[in-house]
């Protein structure tokens, strides 16, 4: 889809408020994918998770200064598991 991200904030509980540029808000949950550490250990610190959270210069997704990264789209479909459904449908449409 390619979704840009206007305007993020990160909460300690480690859930993002994300407003993409077509104006939809909503709480994305990354609590599940930072409880598996490894690469997301850092962000497991709820003020590191707060603090050092950013939108990427191209709008394109959130990261942190650990080079982890969530892409607006992923976020999106997090958010909107229906929407991820919809996508091949639209591609075909788009194509035929």
């Amino acid at each position: 889809m390619l979704y840009r991200i206007d305007q993020a904030t990160a909460h300690p509980d480690h859930t993002v408020t994300v407003t993409w540029s077509d104006g939809v808000e909503a709480v994305v949950d990354l609590a599940p994918v930072v409880a598996k550490g490894k690469v997301f250990a850092a962000l497991q610190d709820p003020a590191y998770f707060t603090t050092k959270m950013r939108i990427a210069d191209d709008r394109l997704g959130i990261e942190w200064p650990n080079r982890v990264d969530f892409s607006a789209d992923g976020l999106r479909f997090r958010a909107f598991p229906q929407e991820a459904d919809e996508v091949p449908s639209i591609v075909a449409k788009r194509a035929g």
